[in-house]
């Protein structure tokens, strides 16, 4: 499976620490079921893509600094800034693009 890594300009406060550097994994038809399964996010998602999209980029999230993976939601996600947000959407884009140029052969 592809990944992107990146450094978030601002970085995420969890535990005392300031936590940048993240990776990403390819989005997953698993990622889109998993939203509509949890009970406690099912029907925000429903009413709202936005927050919906924030779920599906919260389960693409392998790593956010030395934050633990059950930590990584959409909640925390939502804590960010918003040119953090950006560059985690930013390098979704890419991974999107590296991917595609397999499949095109590039």
């Amino acid at each position: 499976m592809l990944t992107e890594k990146g450094t978030l300009p601002i970085g995420v406060e969890y535990d005392g620490k300031t936590h940048k550097d993240f990776e990403i994994r390819e989005q997953l038809v698993a990622d889109s079921i998993a939203i509509y399964d949890d009970p406690d996010r099912a029907g925000r998602a429903v009413r709202n893509h936005a927050y919906a999209g924030v779920c599906l980029l919260a389960g693409q999230i392998v790593s956010l600094g030395e934050i633990p993976k059950e930590a990584l939601t959409p909640e925390l996600i939502m804590g960010m800034h918003d040119d953090d947000f950006e560059e985690i959407k930013a390098a979704d884009k890419r991974l999107t693009e590296r991917r595609n140029s397999f499949r095109d052969g590039r």
